[in-house]
Protein backbone atom coordinates (compact mmCIF):
# COMPACT_ATOMS: atom_id res chain seq x y z
CA UNK A 1 0.00 0.00 0.00
CA UNK A 2 1.34 3.46 -0.95
CA UNK A 3 0.10 6.87 0.15
CA UNK A 4 2.02 8.72 -2.60
CA UNK A 5 0.39 8.84 -6.03
CA UNK A 6 1.82 10.99 -8.87
CA UNK A 7 4.13 12.68 -6.35
CA UNK A 8 1.18 13.66 -4.16
CA UNK A 9 0.03 12.32 -0.82
CA UNK A 10 -3.21 10.42 -1.27
CA UNK A 11 -5.03 11.65 1.81
CA UNK A 12 -7.79 9.09 1.39
CA UNK A 13 -5.30 6.21 1.58
CA UNK A 14 -3.58 7.85 4.56
CA UNK A 15 -6.90 8.30 6.35
CA UNK A 16 -7.87 4.68 5.74
CA UNK A 17 -4.54 3.49 7.15
CA UNK A 18 -5.08 5.21 10.52
CA UNK A 19 -8.85 4.88 10.98
CA UNK A 20 -10.04 2.61 13.78
CA UNK A 21 -10.40 -0.89 12.32
CA UNK A 22 -13.05 -3.45 13.10
CA UNK A 23 -12.15 -5.33 16.26
CA UNK A 24 -9.51 -8.01 15.62
CA UNK A 25 -9.13 -6.94 11.98
CA UNK A 26 -5.73 -8.12 10.78
CA UNK A 27 -2.95 -5.79 9.70
CA UNK A 28 -1.39 -5.70 6.24
CA UNK A 29 1.90 -7.39 7.17
CA UNK A 30 2.97 -10.58 8.96
CA UNK A 31 5.80 -8.85 10.74
CA UNK A 32 7.03 -11.88 12.72
CA UNK A 33 8.78 -13.32 9.66
CA UNK A 34 9.96 -10.04 8.14
CA UNK A 35 13.73 -10.42 7.72
CA UNK A 36 14.56 -7.20 9.59
CA UNK A 37 11.72 -6.98 12.12
CA UNK A 38 12.07 -10.60 13.22
CA UNK A 39 15.71 -9.89 14.07
CA UNK A 40 14.65 -6.95 16.25
CA UNK A 41 12.02 -9.17 17.88
CA UNK A 42 14.64 -11.80 18.67
CA UNK A 43 16.92 -9.16 20.19
CA UNK A 44 14.05 -8.07 22.45
CA UNK A 45 13.34 -11.70 23.37
CA UNK A 46 16.95 -12.16 24.44
CA UNK A 47 17.36 -8.89 26.34
CA UNK A 48 17.04 -9.99 29.99
CA UNK A 49 16.29 -6.51 31.31
CA UNK A 50 13.28 -5.38 29.27
CA UNK A 51 9.71 -6.61 28.98
CA UNK A 52 8.93 -6.45 25.28
CA UNK A 53 8.84 -9.58 23.13
CA UNK A 54 9.49 -11.63 26.29
CA UNK A 55 9.26 -10.87 29.97
CA UNK A 56 12.38 -9.97 31.94
CA UNK A 57 14.73 -12.75 33.01
CA UNK A 58 13.75 -12.33 36.68
CA UNK A 59 10.07 -12.72 35.76
CA UNK A 60 10.73 -15.71 33.50
CA UNK A 61 12.73 -17.41 36.26
CA UNK A 62 10.00 -16.76 38.83
CA UNK A 63 7.17 -17.89 36.54
CA UNK A 64 9.01 -20.98 35.34
CA UNK A 65 9.75 -21.96 38.93
CA UNK A 66 6.08 -21.48 39.85
CA UNK A 67 4.87 -23.52 36.87
CA UNK A 68 7.33 -26.35 37.51
CA UNK A 69 6.37 -26.56 41.17
CA UNK A 70 2.60 -26.20 40.73
CA UNK A 71 2.42 -28.84 37.97
CA UNK A 72 4.96 -31.24 39.52
CA UNK A 73 6.90 -31.07 36.26
CA UNK A 74 9.61 -33.74 36.13
CA UNK A 75 11.11 -36.51 34.03
CA UNK A 76 8.45 -38.58 32.33
CA UNK A 77 6.10 -35.62 31.89
CA UNK A 78 5.39 -34.20 28.43
CA UNK A 79 5.06 -30.42 28.13
CA UNK A 80 3.72 -28.24 25.31
CA UNK A 81 4.79 -24.57 25.29
CA UNK A 82 2.70 -22.60 22.79
CA UNK A 83 4.14 -19.34 21.45
CA UNK A 84 7.52 -20.46 22.76
CA UNK A 85 9.56 -17.77 20.96
CA UNK A 86 13.28 -18.62 21.18
CA UNK A 87 12.60 -21.17 23.92
CA UNK A 88 13.30 -19.24 27.12
CA UNK A 89 10.64 -21.12 29.13
CA UNK A 90 11.31 -24.37 27.28
CA UNK A 91 14.90 -24.29 28.50
CA UNK A 92 13.79 -23.93 32.13
CA UNK A 93 11.18 -26.68 31.76
CA UNK A 94 13.72 -28.99 30.11
CA UNK A 95 15.98 -28.76 33.16
CA UNK A 96 13.39 -30.89 35.03
CA UNK A 97 13.94 -33.79 32.65
CA UNK A 98 10.48 -33.43 31.11
CA UNK A 99 10.07 -33.82 27.35
CA UNK A 100 9.25 -30.31 26.13
CA UNK A 101 7.80 -29.30 22.76
CA UNK A 102 7.84 -25.62 21.78
CA UNK A 103 5.62 -24.26 19.01
CA UNK A 104 6.01 -20.79 17.48
CA UNK A 105 5.11 -19.04 14.23
CA UNK A 106 8.45 -17.22 13.92
CA UNK A 107 11.06 -19.04 11.86
CA UNK A 108 13.86 -16.92 13.30
CA UNK A 109 12.87 -17.77 16.89
CA UNK A 110 12.58 -21.47 16.13
CA UNK A 111 15.96 -21.45 14.37
CA UNK A 112 17.53 -19.78 17.41
CA UNK A 113 16.02 -22.39 19.73
CA UNK A 114 17.23 -25.26 17.55
CA UNK A 115 20.73 -23.80 17.40
CA UNK A 116 21.13 -22.67 21.00
CA UNK A 117 18.85 -24.73 23.24
CA UNK A 118 18.29 -28.11 21.61
CA UNK A 119 22.02 -29.04 21.47
CA UNK A 120 22.19 -28.80 25.29
CA UNK A 121 18.73 -30.17 26.03
CA UNK A 122 18.05 -33.20 23.87
CA UNK A 123 14.65 -33.56 25.57
CA UNK A 124 13.32 -30.59 23.55
CA UNK A 125 11.57 -30.31 20.21
CA UNK A 126 10.83 -27.05 18.38
CA UNK A 127 8.14 -26.76 15.71
CA UNK A 128 7.50 -23.77 13.43
CA UNK A 129 3.73 -23.57 13.20
CA UNK A 130 0.78 -21.33 13.93
CA UNK A 131 -0.53 -22.84 17.15
CA UNK A 132 -4.08 -22.44 15.86
CA UNK A 133 -3.17 -25.27 13.47
CA UNK A 134 -1.78 -27.79 15.96
CA UNK A 135 -3.23 -31.30 15.76
CA UNK A 136 -1.87 -33.20 18.76
CA UNK A 137 -4.11 -35.86 20.29
CA UNK A 138 -3.96 -36.85 23.96
CA UNK A 139 -0.20 -36.26 23.92
CA UNK A 140 0.76 -33.89 26.76
CA UNK A 141 0.49 -33.65 30.53
CA UNK A 142 1.04 -29.88 30.69
CA UNK A 143 0.44 -27.01 28.26
CA UNK A 144 1.53 -23.40 28.71
CA UNK A 145 0.54 -20.22 26.89
CA UNK A 146 2.49 -17.30 28.32
CA UNK A 147 2.81 -13.50 27.93
CA UNK A 148 -0.84 -12.77 27.10
CA UNK A 149 -0.74 -14.53 23.72
CA UNK A 150 -4.31 -15.64 24.33
CA UNK A 151 -5.50 -12.02 24.53
CA UNK A 152 -4.16 -11.20 21.05
CA UNK A 153 -6.61 -13.60 19.42
CA UNK A 154 -10.18 -12.98 18.32
CA UNK A 155 -12.94 -14.68 20.30
CA UNK A 156 -13.34 -17.29 17.56
CA UNK A 157 -9.59 -17.97 17.51
CA UNK A 158 -9.56 -18.26 21.31
CA UNK A 159 -12.28 -20.91 21.19
CA UNK A 160 -10.43 -22.80 18.44
CA UNK A 161 -7.18 -22.73 20.40
CA UNK A 162 -8.76 -23.90 23.66
CA UNK A 163 -10.37 -26.79 21.80
CA UNK A 164 -7.01 -27.68 20.23
CA UNK A 165 -5.23 -27.55 23.61
CA UNK A 166 -7.93 -29.63 25.28
CA UNK A 167 -7.49 -32.27 22.59
CA UNK A 168 -3.71 -32.21 22.98
CA UNK A 169 -3.84 -32.82 26.74
CA UNK A 170 -4.14 -36.20 28.37
CA UNK A 171 -6.79 -36.91 31.02
CA UNK A 172 -6.14 -34.67 34.04
CA UNK A 173 -3.78 -32.57 31.91
CA UNK A 174 -3.00 -29.04 33.06
CA UNK A 175 -3.15 -25.76 31.11
CA UNK A 176 -1.41 -22.69 32.50
CA UNK A 177 -1.96 -19.37 30.75
CA UNK A 178 -1.94 -15.68 31.58
CA UNK A 179 -4.41 -13.06 30.39
CA UNK A 180 -4.83 -9.30 30.71
CA UNK A 181 -7.49 -8.25 33.19
CA UNK A 182 -10.15 -5.59 32.70
CA UNK A 183 -8.26 -3.45 35.23
CA UNK A 184 -5.43 -2.67 32.81
CA UNK A 185 -5.00 1.08 32.53
CA UNK A 186 -5.37 2.21 28.93
CA UNK A 187 -6.76 5.15 26.99
CA UNK A 188 -7.42 6.27 23.44
CA UNK A 189 -4.39 8.09 22.05
CA UNK A 190 -2.38 8.95 18.93
CA UNK A 191 1.40 9.35 18.84
CA UNK A 192 3.48 10.30 15.81
CA UNK A 193 7.24 9.70 15.59
CA UNK A 194 9.76 10.41 12.83
CA UNK A 195 12.51 7.78 13.02
CA UNK A 196 15.89 7.73 11.30
CA UNK A 197 15.67 3.97 11.61
CA UNK A 198 14.41 1.75 14.37
CA UNK A 199 12.41 -1.33 15.27
CA UNK A 200 10.29 -1.42 12.11
CA UNK A 201 12.96 -0.58 9.52
CA UNK A 202 16.66 0.28 9.25
CA UNK A 203 15.66 3.16 6.95
CA UNK A 204 13.86 6.40 7.92
CA UNK A 205 10.12 6.11 8.51
CA UNK A 206 7.15 7.76 10.16
CA UNK A 207 5.36 5.78 12.88
CA UNK A 208 1.77 6.60 13.76
CA UNK A 209 0.65 4.70 16.84
CA UNK A 210 -3.06 4.71 17.54
CA UNK A 211 -4.46 3.13 20.69
CA UNK A 212 -8.15 2.22 20.40
CA UNK A 213 -10.64 0.78 22.87
CA UNK A 214 -13.49 -1.59 22.08
CA UNK A 215 -16.31 -2.32 24.47
CA UNK A 216 -17.69 -5.66 23.25
CA UNK A 217 -15.68 -7.59 24.10
CA UNK A 218 -13.55 -5.12 26.04
CA UNK A 219 -10.32 -4.92 24.07
CA UNK A 220 -7.33 -2.62 23.64
CA UNK A 221 -6.11 -2.25 20.07
CA UNK A 222 -2.67 -0.96 19.10
CA UNK A 223 -2.31 0.07 15.46
CA UNK A 224 1.12 0.94 14.07
CA UNK A 225 1.06 2.70 10.71
CA UNK A 226 4.58 2.72 9.25
CA UNK A 227 5.31 4.99 6.26
CA UNK A 228 8.70 5.00 4.54
CA UNK A 229 10.26 7.75 2.42
CA UNK A 230 8.66 6.39 -0.74
CA UNK A 231 5.21 6.36 0.80
CA UNK A 232 5.05 2.58 1.17
CA UNK A 233 2.77 1.96 4.12
CA UNK A 234 2.44 -1.00 6.46
CA UNK A 235 -0.27 -1.40 9.09
CA UNK A 236 0.49 -3.64 12.04
CA UNK A 237 -2.23 -4.39 14.60
CA UNK A 238 -1.90 -5.92 18.06
CA UNK A 239 -4.87 -6.57 20.34
CA UNK A 240 -5.26 -7.22 24.05
CA UNK A 241 -8.60 -8.69 25.09
CA UNK A 242 -9.27 -7.42 28.62
CA UNK A 243 -10.95 -10.17 30.60
CA UNK A 244 -13.33 -10.20 33.52
CA UNK A 245 -12.83 -13.22 35.76
CA UNK A 246 -16.32 -14.44 34.88
CA UNK A 247 -15.55 -14.20 31.14
CA UNK A 248 -12.35 -16.25 31.14
CA UNK A 249 -13.93 -18.78 33.53
CA UNK A 250 -16.94 -19.26 31.24
CA UNK A 251 -14.73 -19.61 28.16
CA UNK A 252 -12.50 -22.21 29.80
CA UNK A 253 -15.44 -24.16 31.19
CA UNK A 254 -17.12 -24.19 27.78
CA UNK A 255 -14.05 -25.93 26.36
CA UNK A 256 -13.88 -28.63 29.02
CA UNK A 257 -11.48 -26.99 31.49
CA UNK A 258 -12.01 -26.57 35.22
CA UNK A 259 -10.16 -23.76 36.98
CA UNK A 260 -8.05 -25.13 39.84
CA UNK A 261 -6.36 -21.89 40.89
CA UNK A 262 -5.80 -18.28 39.87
Amino acid sequence: MKIIDNNKINLSVLKNSIVQPEIFEKGTDKFWDDEYISEQMLNFHLNPDIEAASKTKDTIDAEASFIIKSTNMKGGKKVLDLGCGPGLYVREFAKTGAMVTGVDISERSINYANENIKPEYKNTLFIKKNYLNISFNNSFDIATLIFYDFCALSTNEQMILLSKIHGALRDNGILILDVVSENKETSISTNVSVCEGGFWSPKPYIEILNTYLYEEPKTEGLQYTIIDEDGVTKVIRIYHRLFKLTEITKMLNKNGFKIESL
